[in-house]
């Protein structure tokens, strides 16, 4: 009888470490849903704050995943001639990762080492209902940015944003 639970006792750790492991991996925050998407950013009502002059070449900002695509910046340190190599080496610079650090304030870590928005950020979500649609705004800011994005969905999708 010893011998049974001896034996059963390592299966059944096993099992629910499983469980738990596997639940860890599924379960995604709701700010990681959120987030999933493509954002147009609105350059207008944004503001980027570097010591270097630079222009943007793009205003999207695509969630997928884990993955984060910012848009291509063009700096005056830039030696660029316009070139496919070129403009494709931009847009890998502004390719990277993010993930959730904090969801009391919900905040976020771009990393992106060769961009310039490459940093944490607060994490700020409204929606606004313009029957038949609804447009979900995402506001990203640290204390030298401040990135206004919205996306327009049918109002078929509205879940909860706020």
């Amino acid at each position: 009888m010893k011998t049974k639970s001896i034996i059963f006792l390592p299966i059944i750790i096993g099992i629910v470490c499983l469980v738990i492991y596997t639940i860890q991996i599924l379960y995604k925050p709701p700010l990681y849903k959120k987030l999933q998407g493509e954002y147009n950013i609105d350059l207008e009502q944004s503001y980027i704050y570097r010591h270097v002059d630079f222009r943007p070449l793009g205003s999207n900002i695509v969630f997928n995943n884990a993955h984060v695509e910012l848009p291509a910046i063009l700096s005056a340190h830039d030696k660029i001639k316009g070139t496919y190599e070129n403009i494709k080496r931009l847009e890998n610079n502004a390719k990277g990762k993010w993930k959730i650090i904090s969801k009391k304030p919900d905040s976020i870590l771009i990393e992106t080492p060769a961009s310039l928005l490459n940093g944490k950020y607060a994490v700020i979500l409204k929606k606004k209902v313009i029957p038949p649609q609804i447009i979900y705004y995402l506001i990203i800011q640290n204390d030298s940015t401040y990135l206004c994005s919205s996306k327009v969905l049918n109002a078929s999708f509205d879940g909860e944003w706020e």
